[in-house]
């Protein structure tokens, strides 16, 4: 069965067709033992935008390869080390700090579609205030952003993670779909949507918050955290 619809696919060609300027390639590894039904999705998904467009490229990989599994271990791109699954898993090439581990399904799709463009451009949108403090950010963190595709707040909230991603490569933002992943909901106490912990990555939790706020408060937020954890130091 078709992923998207006659009208859908028209929608998307035209999106395609206006606003990308340079190919964008993004890794897309599938699990087909932890996440069967979601990773098959996830292939139909890619596959179908490709037919779309030549500007998007995926490069899909199955972590039953034992090369595939090595490689997202040494990359340190394994995020479920509860429930021990892998995927589905989306890196973006040009700039891999932006990841969606789930689908980017529902409320998320748009933004996905955002990233996309961002990425063919090479153009964030975001405050030169907000940006220069993204920046001086000097240690590698992730940002975890846990969404449900119903939510209509959780969407700012990748976006915006995934913004400071490209500003800084010290930053790796992952959006999470917690009903796909519900064993990292429960070890992070994740009882409502939008939900944000701010990790080293080592896997240290350093702080995070529950709810939408703007990009400016995001990023004092992030720099508060940040601030606290070295003044520990």
């Amino acid at each position: 069965m078709a992923i998207f619809s006659e009208e859908d696919r028209k929608t998307l060609k035209d999106i395609f067709s206006e606003n990308l300027k340079n190919i964008v390639e993004i890794e897309l590894f599938l699990d087909y033992n932890g996440n069967k039904e979601t990773s098959e999705i996830a292939k139909e998904i890619a596959d179908e935008i490709m037919k779309l467009t030549d500007k998007i490229k995926f490069d899909i990989k199955d972590v039953s390869d034992p090369n595939v599994l090595e490689e997202l271990k040494n990359r340190n791109l394994v995020f479920d080390k509860y429930g021990n699954r892998k995927g589905p898993l989306f890196v973006f090439k040009k700039y891999p700090g932006i990841i969606y581990l789930g689908l980017p399904a529902g409320e998320e799709f748009p933004i996905f579609l955002e990233d996309i463009i961002h990425t063919s451009k090479e153009e964030f949108h975001i405050s030169g205030d907000v940006a220069k403090k993204i920046a001086k950010i000097n240690q590698p963190i992730d940002i975890f952003v846990f969404v449900t595709p119903t939510c209509p707040y959780c969407p700012y909230m990748t976006h915006s993670s995934h913004q400071f991603a490209m500003i800084n490569k010290n930053i790796r933002s992952i959006m999470i779909e917690a009903t796909e992943f519900p064993e990292l909901s429960d070890k992070f106490k994740v009882y409502g949507v939008p939900h944000i912990e701010v990790l080293s990555q080592d896997g240290s939790v350093l702080g995070g918050f529950e709810g939408m706020v703007d990009t400016s408060i995001f990023a004092s937020k992030l720099e508060k955290i940040l601030e606290n954890i070295n003044k520990q130091k």
